[in-house]
């Protein structure tokens, strides 16, 4: 028997959306959905106990049905799941799912200066976690060249290389 679980509206950027589940492993997980009859696989990475937050292009107002793939390629749950996708905007906080499956959660977005490496905002204090985009692409916090480091407590990101003049910043936080 395959359990369908509704978890409610839930806040989508055009980067991925912020799912109000916890990553009960950490590795690469995977999503699967479709859309119209077209599939659509995305690969990703979680950490256990944060919130997954999946890399995915999907539609606004829409109604998707998807699996979960832990990294030992269980079901995650034994379930798929449902959401209704609805838009978030920079600057905007949102609250999305259902019952205990409640997160909030917002987006912050702008274009580097030539040579930026940090960026401050006080949304990002004390968030839960957090998701940064450079140019669509998700990058992950560490020490690496291509990597940032944040410090939660003074709602700051470093970045490890100098922004490029132009790029597009996009965040998305959960508190």
């Amino acid at each position: 028997m395959n359990t369908i679980i509704n978890l409610g509206e839930v806040p989508l950027a055009e980067e991925g959306i912020s799912l109000p589940l916890t990553a009960d492993s950490t590795g690469a997980w995977e999503f699967i959905t479709n859309f119209n009859g077209a599939y659509q696989y995305v690969q990703f990475n979680a950490i256990a106990g944060d919130n997954l937050i999946v890399p995915a292009k999907l539609n606004e107002y829409y109604n998707y049905t998807f699996k979960l793939y832990k990294p030992d390629t269980s079901l995650f749950n034994n379930a798929s799941y449902q959401v209704q996708t609805i838009p978030i905007l920079p600057g905007v906080e949102y609250t999305g799912g259902v019952g205990e499956s409640t997160i909030k959660a917002g987006k912050l977005q702008f274009y580097a200066l030539d040579g930026q490496q940090t960026y401050n905002h006080t949304a990002l204090i004390y968030a839960k976690q957090i998701a940064v985009f450079v140019e669509g692409v998700i990058l992950q916090e560490g020490n690496a060249n291509d990597e940032y480091q944040v410090d939660l407590a003074h709602g700051e990101l470093s970045f490890n290389n100098s922004l490029i003049a132009g790029q597009k910043i996009s965040i998305l936080y959960i508190k």
